[in-house]
């Protein structure tokens, strides 16, 4: 069995003949050139492709938002509505008419009166004047 002796580091000489042929086979001849420049196209080619399918996605999503913004100015306006036609004063005469309700007659009034000067002070059932 042989066994070859060799220096486990490299002198400087073949450290500098090794650096030569490793940039001779870096260096972008014809070839090389050419798939180089298919890599970069293909890589360029992705980003837009990734850009544009992003942009469709927040497109998506921008239209879907203004869908429901619009639905709810519509109900928003609609609630609107309903409130003005419930406050007004002859519906609310119209629904007390249906519930049997009459105005109050002067006499059915009952006023209670208290002693501003005596506020903090508790109430006992003799303070407090009905119908003065």
């Amino acid at each position: 069995m042989a066994v070859t002796l060799k220096p486990l580091y490299p002198t400087i000489q073949e450290a500098k003949e090794r650096r030569i042929e490793l940039l001779r086979y870096l260096r972008l001849e014809g070839g090389r050139r050419l798939i180089a420049a298919a890599l970069l196209l293909a890589l360029m080619s992705g980003l837009n492709l990734a850009q544009t399918g992003r942009l469709a996605t927040q497109g998506h999503a921008v239209a879907q938002l203004q869908r429901q913004q619009t639905a709810l100015l519509r109900e928003r306006s609609n609630l609107q509505l309903r409130l003005a036609r419930a406050q007004s004063l002859a519906d609310i005469e119209r629904r007390a008419i249906r519930l049997n309700l009459r105005p109050m007659k002067p006499e059915q009034a009952r006023y209670i009166m208290i002693d501003t000067v005596n506020a903090r002070e508790p109430f006992t059932q003799d303070d407090l004047v009905l119908n003065p």
